[in-house]
């Protein structure tokens, strides 16, 4: 379909492939192993405020620990629209039949770390992923990997300067229909010219197993080369996708670009967002319900303010049967996948935010 094919990528400059090879050799994979295993869960405001809140030390004392300054920033909102905690599925997004809940009143927290640069500081690269889990699951892979991803990419960045800011962003109640991303753009917004979003959700799992990747009806009439490439690979779930929009074009392209250097050519996938085509993109939702799962997390705040934003997903469960569910453990995270993430979104950072040698 016109518009959905995947974008050309970049060829990475020399200097920025030295970088990524060296940044991957400072992660590492046990800490990042250490960091999933040791966070609290299942942990959110509702059902487990204590794992939340000890977690939400541990994060910024980490932060503070790799010599970035952070801030925890509370919010309230009154009369919110969201979900239930429920664990819908795709099903149900594909269907329309999402357990709505209005919410009289909500308090929660969202972290951000910032390095500011050091020439143009009001413009920033923000790196996301929320802290919280649904109440019926430990979140290995949703979301604590992410978390444990961001902790070490402050890490391996905290010797270098860049001309632009890099932010580090851990939004709340994600799992409620991303009510601390509402905030959260808020706050950036009134202070950064926010450059790029790159949003990490379940994003460390892969199953090199042919058919482990299932494809939701319709996807191949909007997708027609990606999924052939998915089908040519025997529907292994080994892949990194991203999710994207027009406005993310470019952003998208440098970060496949980056992940297609450590782990190899044409390995990424890249889904633009059916909803936001010209003229047909309203209508797709009728003809392929599948398309409303392209909207399921906290990116989709940023695409509202018109801000170039992205999702780095392992496509959650359209491969990985434990999503939200009680088996969702840390033995099951793949981290030398989760470790190529980040030194890919460190060269990603070092090419927006301008790297200083």
């Amino acid at each position: 379909m016109f518009g959905t094919g995947e974008p050309r990528l970049p060829e990475l400059s020399e200097n920025l492939r030295l970088w990524s090879d060296k940044i991957r050799k400072a992660i590492d994979v046990e800490r990042i192993r250490a960091d999933v295993v040791s966070l609290p869960a299942p942990r959110n405001r509702l059902d487990f405020p204590e794992a939340m809140l000890k977690a939400e030390e541990m994060i910024v004392k980490k932060f503070m620990d790799a010599g970035w300054p952070v801030e925890r920033y509370p919010f309230a909102l009154d009369n919110v629209t969201g979900i239930e905690d429920l664990s819908p599925s795709f099903e149900q997004f594909s269907k329309g039949k999402i357990p709505w809940k209005t919410y009289p009143h909500l308090e929660g927290v969202n972290i951000i770390a910032t390095k500011k640069g050091m020439e143009e500081y009001q413009k920033a690269i923000v790196i996301i992923g929320h802290h919280d889990t649904v109440r019926a699951s430990p979140g290995a892979n949703d979301n604590t990997a992410s978390v444990a991803a961001i902790l070490e990419l402050a890490r391996v960045l905290r010797p270098w300067r860049f001309r632009k800011s890099v932010i580090l962003a851990m939004p709340d109640m994600e799992e409620l229909l991303f009510i601390g991303a509402i905030a959260l753009v808020k706050t950036l917004l009134e202070s950064n010219e926010i450059v790029g979003v790159i949003n990490y959700e379940t994003m460390g799992y892969t199953a090199k197993e042919p058919g482990s990747q299932t494809v939701p009806p319709g996807m191949g009439l909007l997708f027609r080369q990606q999924i052939k490439r998915v089908r040519e690979n025997e529907y292994k779930g080994d892949f990194p996708c991203l999710i994207y929009n027009g406005v993310s074009t470019s952003l998208a392209s440098t970060t496949a670009a980056a992940l297609n250097y450590r782990i190899g050519r044409q390995s990424t996938l890249l889904l633009r967002d059916p909803n936001d085509l010209p003229v047909i993109g309203k209508l797709l939702g009728k003809i392929v319900p599948a398309v409303r799962n392209f909207s399921r997390s906290d990116h989709v705040r940023f695409w509202d303010e018109g801000v170039a934003a992205l999702q780095i997903t392992d496509t959650a469960d359209f491969r990985y049967k434990h999503y939200h569910q009680p088996t969702d453990t840390p033995e099951k995270v793949d981290y030398n996948r989760v470790a190529d993430i980040v030194a890919a979104t460190a060269t990603v950072v070092a090419d927006v935010a301008g790297l200083i040698e």
